[in-house]
């Protein structure tokens, strides 16, 4: 800005005239487990934000009483507990899939913990996000409106409007309940009652000079990028009761390449209502390591000790991810004593690569976890990978495609 410029006059931003937010509701009324639910945007000739977009819930919690089912009275959620209500989220453009999250709760959890600051978890309270602990619902009924951005990568990386496409969110039940609930001794849940799930979805109204723009981009059926990265959840149901052990993951293309690792352990938490499945335990592990191909990160041991309290660089990991990965100040949500209490999370950056890796048309990713002592029985282990992944689709002719 010219201090001296004392002739010049205000600008203003008028390309968005308006930004509406419409709801949208799946093709059925009843979300029972295991239940595919479709919640379409069929009309082509709008501007959508999907990044902006929320996922509405409002349900009931039914207890058992003897041989009646009465709406509970008080219950215990679990931290981010109605995504475990779902087992997969995906989301499709013109029919085609391009994002997709597996095993809902568990990946919206280990990202949330690692993404979020303090003040952003105060105002995910809304979507009953609470890391302070079980969230009591009163009188058996709840409501929530989660941010889409929140739920995939699609949607927290790609912040421009998709234009003349057809738009299908697509939301599979989970089989149980239990991992959405932390219950106390001789309390059983019959049911977790999903009653109404709205898409709210912001339409955003340009002005002539930019629909003129538009639509002269549509003419021409220019293919357009969208560009993000996606959370790719792997789950190892029980390790072996070993003080090492080497998992092999996936096999990703060179576009697809994985950037962070995170590895999350539980111990007897799957499907128990007595277990908080929200919280993660450390195991005693002592390092992890992850290879891509033959490069491994990180280039040293962490040699850390649970049981001495030497978790300073696994919690120095941790709090750099958000300057890593956002590119802004750190601001870790979890202090060292929560971090090693509720979400001991292995963060593994491995955006910075050599270029050795770019030799191959794949890349290999496996995990060695080295603990100081057998890991306990009925511990399954959790793989986060954040990986770069680029859609691109022409809104003419409707062809969406990834690329690799």
């Amino acid at each position: 800005m010219n201090i001296l410029d004392v002739l010049s006059a205000p600008t203003y931003d008028n390309t968005v005239e308006g930004i509406e937010f419409h709801s949208y509701k799946p093709y059925v009324t009843s979300f029972n487990r295991n239940d595919e639910i479709r919640i379409p945007i069929n009309q082509q000739d709008l501007y959508v934000l999907p990044s902006a977009s929320t996922l509405y819930l409002e349900g009931t919690i039914i207890v058992s009483k003897k041989d009646s089912k009465d709406k509970a009275s008080s219950v215990n959620f679990t931290n981010n507990a109605l995504l475990y209500l779902f087992q997969d989220i995906r989301y499709e453009l013109n029919g085609v899939e391009i994002d997709k999250i597996k095993n809902a709760g568990v990946t919206t959890t280990m990202k949330s913990l690692i993404s979020m600051n303090e003040s952003e978890s105060k105002v995910s309270n809304a979507w009953g996000w609470n890391i302070e602990g079980t969230k009591n619902i009163n009188g058996g009924d709840f409501s929530a409106s989660i941010p889409l951005c929140n739920i995939m990568g699609f949607a927290e990386d790609f912040k421009k409007v998709v234009i003349n496409s057809k738009h299908e969110l697509i939301l599979l039940r989970s089989n149980t309940n239990l991992n959405a609930v932390k219950l106390n001794t001789g309390e059983i849940v019959e049911d977790v009652q999903i009653n109404k799930i709205i898409w709210r979805v912001p339409h955003v109204k340009v002005s002539d000079k930019e629909k003129i723009h538009l639509l002269k981009l549509l003419e021409k059926d220019r293919p357009l990028q969208m560009i993000f990265r996606n959370w790719d959840l792997y789950e190892y149901p029980a390790l072996p009761k070993t003080t090492k052990h080497t998992w092999s993951i996936k096999t990703s293309s060179q576009i697809e390449k994985p950037r962070y690792v995170i590895i999350g352990l539980q111990t007897n938490r799957k499907n128990n209502g007595s277990s908080d499945m929200s919280q993660f335990d450390h195991c005693h592990i002592r390092d992890v390591r992850v290879y891509l191909n033959s490069t491994y990160f990180p280039y040293e041991n962490l040699n850390a000790s649970f049981a001495n309290n030497k978790i300073a660089l696994i919690y120095e990991q941790y709090a750099r991810f958000q300057q890593s990965y956002y590119g802004r100040r750190s601001e870790p949500l979890l202090s060292e004593k929560q971090f090693k209490d509720l979400a001991p999370l292995f963060i593994v950056d491995c955006s910075r690569q050599a270029d050795n890796l770019k030799s191959g048309p794949v890349v290999d990713v496996r995990v060695e976890i080295e603990s100081e002592s057998d890991i306990p029985d009925q511990t399954s282990a959790y793989c986060l990978i954040l990986n770069d992944c680029i859609i691109e689709y022409k809104p003419l002719s409707n062809i969406v495609r990834k690329i690799s």
